[in-house]
């Protein structure tokens, strides 16, 4: 009888662990099967993806008899490597590997079968423009970087270029072993993150109005190019001596003793609570894709460290993506548009149950407006825009050690109707924000409104 027993109990133990290995494999169908039918090694299946096309109908990719093929200019296939994909699967953030079961037209019934329900190649229409994306990509003149802009009313992606990147239509044999490939296969705009600099003093800034929301405005320093604070210099940039500062001309002049001696009366929990409100510390996503996150983390830093914090240094990073989604909900009056990609209508576009879009208030946003506008119209120039555009900007240098030279940043948004773009780009190893970072913008500001 305990023989039975036993056997009995075994046979249980099996059962419950076939019907739990059946129940595990149908979910992960439901959920993976169309990623798991276009793996890169099922390379059959590439002569029949759909297509992928920009906003204006522009073939990015498409299939014929020889496989995979992508548009005609050279300019545009790198550009867009990192948004389209390669033929290979490479890259793991692009249209391509993340939507390969719409792509091959994939049903949860059917499978990759042709039928009356499916037919095998659905085409993707993205909101990217391609002529927009090669200006960005020409601009960045071989450097390494990210440029973000997308429409902060209806969410549409305009210009999405990561840098180093290849030619997906003659992949080089040394992609693996050449060191000017190194990070080839990294989104910069979504899975990387960087040294700020002076760009984060819009935090610093929005730090200081929520704390002192009726004399912010006031609050002026002199600037005699360095300050001891905590026992160490911090200096300005070449050590200059910019005297007198309020908010609007420390931000203009990117002073950095300004806004250091700003953090440290602001103080090292409300400015970490500052940033965090404004997404520091969150992973916001494209799609499926998450992004890597902004980082701040100011629970044990000296007085001299988080006055460098405030200027943008120390150990705070910003992820390009997270910096474009912050400049939207600036210009939007504080609450975020999710951006998309893709043309076709978002059944959940709204707000999820608990999800919350604002970033700083309302009130935050008009007065970061007129500080970033004021850095344009007074300090680089709005002849670097067309014409209407009304340009509110922040440059920034983030010092980088090792003996290379700085990240350089712009970040910022229209503040106009006909529009409504806001943007982040990013240059690795650059001469300085309204050098590198401005004329980028500045080429693909003018590419849009074209």
């Amino acid at each position: 009888m305990r023989t039975t027993g036993f056997r009995s109990m075994v046979l249980y133990l099996l059962l419950a662990c076939f019907v739990g290995g059946v129940v595990y494999l149908g979910v992960n169908l439901f959920l993976h099967g169309g990623q798991w039918a276009m793996q890169p090694y099922n390379g059959h299946i590439s002569s029949s993806l759909g297509n992928i096309s920009d906003r204006s109908g522009n073939v990015l990719a498409t299939s014929t008899e020889e496989g995979r093929t992508y548009s005609d200019s050279e300019t545009v296939r790198r550009a867009l490597l990192h948004t389209v994909g390669d033929p290979y699967g490479y890259i793991s953030t692009s249209v391509e590997y993340t939507m390969r079961d719409k792509l091959t037209g994939y049903n949860l019934i059917t499978g990759l079968n042709d039928t009356i329900f499916n037919r095998m190649g659905s085409d993707i229409a993205l909101t990217v423009d391609q002529d927009a994306c090669a200006a960005a990509y020409n601009a960045l003149g071989g450097k390494n970087g990210a440029v973000l802009v997308y429409n902060y009313q209806t969410g549409e992606i305009l210009v999405k270029v990561s840098a180093p990147g290849f030619d997906p239509a003659y992949i080089p044999e040394d992609l693996e072993t050449n060191e000017a490939y190194k990070g080839v296969y990294l989104d910069n705009t979504l899975s990387s993150s960087f040294t700020p600099g002076s760009i984060f003093k819009i935090v610093t800034a929005a730090a200081a109005m929520e704390k002192w929301p009726d004399t912010w405005s006031q609050w002026t320093h002199t600037c005699t190019g360095s300050e001891n604070i905590g026992g160490s210099d911090v200096t300005c940039l070449y050590g200059t001596a910019h005297g007198d500062q309020d908010m609007f001309s420390a931000m203009g002049n990117s002073c950095n003793v300004f806004f250091a001696s700003l953090a440290s009366e602001i103080g090292a929990q409300a400015l970490q609570a500052k940033a965090e409100e404004m997404g520091f510390g969150r992973e916001f996503s494209l799609g499926s894709v998450p992004t890597a996150q902004s980082e701040i983390d100011l629970s044990a830093a000296s007085q001299n460290q988080l006055a460098w914090a405030g200027v943008g240094q120390y150990t705070v990073l910003c992820n390009p993506y997270h910096m474009m989604v912050l400049m939207g909900a600036i210009a939007n009056g504080g609450e975020y548009v999710q951006p998309r990609l893709t043309q076709e209508s978002q059944l959940f576009s709204g707000l999820l149950p608990g999800e919350d879009r604002t970033l700083v208030t309302a009130a935050e946003a008009q007065n970061l407006t007129q500080l970033l506008r004021g850095d344009v119209e007074n300090y680089y120039g709005d002849w670097l825009f067309p014409t209407g555009m009304n340009v509110c900007a922040k440059t920034g240098t983030g010092e980088v050690g090792e003996g290379k030279a700085p990240n350089c940043w712009m970040v910022g948004f229209c503040d106009s109707v006909d529009y409504p773009y806001a943007f982040a780009i990013l240059v690795e190893e650059g001469t300085g924000g309204i050098e590198s970072a401005g004329s980028v913008a500045s080429a693909v500001m003018n590419a849009l409104a074209g």
